[in-house]
């Protein structure tokens, strides 16, 4: 899209891009904005503006004499605190009045009267009146501006007014503090007039590039052309354009960050070890500059999310040791960073102490806030529940908008559940749901308010909210986990029919689930309760052939026993009983 400047304010500086541009030609073709007709053509409009606005002050003016004419059109109005004030009106010409009063609630209100007028002409007084520049698109057809309309509005906010005069011929504007810019619906894809502006110096940087590739200056457009792009999310687009100004222009000013922004895209890409290369490079070429110690930091990053801990905590060490301010930012972000990395390595007990020491430093509140949460989930990996509880407590109830507030709060369920308080737990699986109902912990949050359930004697209700859970979830790891529980709920109520035809149902539902035989159990546990001891023997024989875990086999032994004790069968009980024990032993 081009644009081009209708009327302009005096306080709004438009020119900039065409100035960059045409130092880029080198002066060898002359711009043509400047031109003999339209200079000309702006020369006029200023004369018109400052004929406006002249008038404006001689409105003002007049209106200051203590016997001022009757027939000079300006209006008093009483305010609702019952002091005058006075509306401005001007009149470019016969055809236009334009008049701005203040409602009673401070509210700047406008009346336009347009009799057979050019719509280039209220455009105009309106910028005059405004003290607003009006940038038009060049896309629109000349003739609109030149075309007549009538139009009145009465006491009506600025932005009704110009949705008015430009919604007859179906275009948009966009406004900031000094200028209004005009262009089509169709055109109208961004949101600021920065954004549009930035849009076309990238056009004028493209040009440039194609007409004068040689000239050294173009290095600034690949540069700020790479800029565009990784502001955009186009990272490998943006690559390209910073590799040819390290490779191109290397003694250029633009070279030294380029080279660390190849860095940024690599690391956006997820190619780390590209990033950690050009990381090294640009510590190599300038192991002074103040973005050595950032460059480091992305290293140590990248070395953590790749799972080389101790490597990624080396150079957290390296920027802490080169740096002699024990409390430069430097310094605190990477002992923030060796902190996170000790937690992903599980060294829960190292990490703590470096988040203790680290939070109340040059942070940010949220930053603080999340090194909280970091400590909490530190206490909670490491059975510490209490503390960890009470640390999610303080972090929750800081009111502020959180980042890990959803992990925060089911942790704190899970926290309270281990502490038996089963109520308290159950209250808050069952409010971060309602917070959060389209988390993917639902099901986990399901299961343990189930399991609150079944704690506080209450199977029937758990029952429902299992048999939910897994209806509604049922792909999620927890499904297999709730089914196994509803067969434990029937068991707790000694209802051992149904208990057996739960666990059943969980052994065939989930053949390959890590807790398959505590289903097995289970089932075998049905009969016997349910006193068909014949085939609890099958289903406990059945168990031992497949038991890994030596510490099951005397109790499955000793069922057996017991199950052939019921049925009269002594001799077979006390041979199972022997067996039993002498597990037992080679098990101690």
């Amino acid at each position: 899209m081009k644009r081009r400047v209708l009327f302009k304010a005096p306080l709004f500086i438009c020119v900039f891009l065409i100035q960059n541009y045409s130092n880029v030609q080198g002066g060898q073709v002359e711009n043509s904005l400047y031109n003999m007709q339209e200079k000309l053509t702006m020369e006029k409009h200023n004369l018109e503006k400052l004929r406006t606005q002249l008038q404006i002050l001689e409105t003002n003016k007049e209106n200051e004499k203590p016997g001022r004419s009757k027939d000079f059109r300006t209006r008093a109005r009483i305010n609702g605190k019952g002091d005058n004030s006075q509306s401005i009106v001007i009149n470019p010409n016969d055809n236009i009045e334009i008049t701005k009063e203040i409602d009673e609630y401070d509210i700047p209100l406008y009346t336009l009267e347009a009799t057979h007028a050019k719509i280039g002409d209220v455009l105009q007084a309106l910028s005059a009146f405004l003290g607003k520049s009006i940038l038009v698109d060049d896309e629109i057809d000349p003739a609109y501006l030149a075309s007549y309309t009538n139009i009145s509005v009465k006491k009506s906010p600025l932005q009704d007014i110009i949705e008015i005069v430009l919604g007859l011929q179906g275009l948009e504007f966009i406004q900031d503090e000094n200028a209004i810019f005009i262009t089509s619906v169709a055109k109208l894809k961004l949101d600021t007039p920065f954004e549009y502006y930035r849009d076309k110096s990238i056009q004028l940087y493209q040009k440039a590039k194609i007409k004068y590739p040689n000239d050294r200056r173009i290095v600034k457009a690949y540069f700020e052309i790479g800029n565009y792009y990784f502001e955009l999310g186009f990272y490998f687009l943006a690559l390209q354009e910073y590799q040819i100004v390290v490779g191109k222009y290397r003694d250029s000013s633009e070279a030294k960050e380029a080279l660390f922004k190849i860095g940024r895209c690599y690391n956006k890409l997820k190619d780390l070890e590209s990033a950690r290369r050009a990381y090294f490079q640009f510590i190599c070429n300038y192991p002074k500059d103040p973005l050595v110690s950032e460059a480091l930091q992305s290293i140590g990053d990248s070395l953590a999310e790749q799972g080389f801990y101790h490597k990624a905590i080396d150079i957290y060490k390296k920027i802490i040791r080169e740096h002699p301010e024990n409390e430069s930012r430097a310094v605190i972000d990477a002992q923030f960073r060796m902190a996170k990395t000790y937690m992903q390595m599980g060294d829960y007990r190292t990490a703590i102490p470096m988040f203790l020491k680290v939070r109340w430093k040059h942070f940010s509140e949220q930053t603080r806030l999340a090194i909280e949460y970091h400590i909490g989930n530190c206490l909670y990996s490491l059975n510490e529940y209490q503390d960890a509880g009470n640390v999610f407590v303080n972090y929750l109830a800081s009111g502020q908008s959180l980042e890990f507030a959803e992990n925060a709060s089911f942790l704190l369920g899970e926290c309270l559940y281990k502490q038996n308080d089963y109520l308290g737990a159950f209250q808050v699986f069952r409010k971060t749901i309602e917070n959060y109902p389209k988390s993917n912990k639902i099901p986990y949050g399901m299961y343990y308010i189930g399991k609150c359930l079944m704690a506080m004697k209450m199977a029937k209700s758990a029952i429902k909210v299992f048999y939910d859970g897994m209806q509604s979830y049922p792909a999620d790891i927890c499904a297999a986990k709730m089914a196994l529980e509803i067969g434990r709920c029937y068991f707790d109520k000694e209802d051992y029919l149904l208990s057996y035809k739960a666990f059943d149902n969980f052994i065939k539902e989930y053949p390959d689930d890590e807790f398959i035989v505590e289903g097995m159990v289970g089932k075998a546990d049905s009969l016997f309760h349910g006193k068909k001891y014949a085939e609890a023997i099958d289903k406990y024989y059945e168990l031992l052939k497949i038991a890994n875990n030596d510490q099951i086999k005397p109790y499955l032994f000793n069922r057996i026993g017991e199950c052939h004790k019921h049925l009269g069968n002594l001799e077979e009980a006390i041979k199972a009983y022997r067996q039993g024990l002498d597990n037992d032993k080679n098990t101690n």
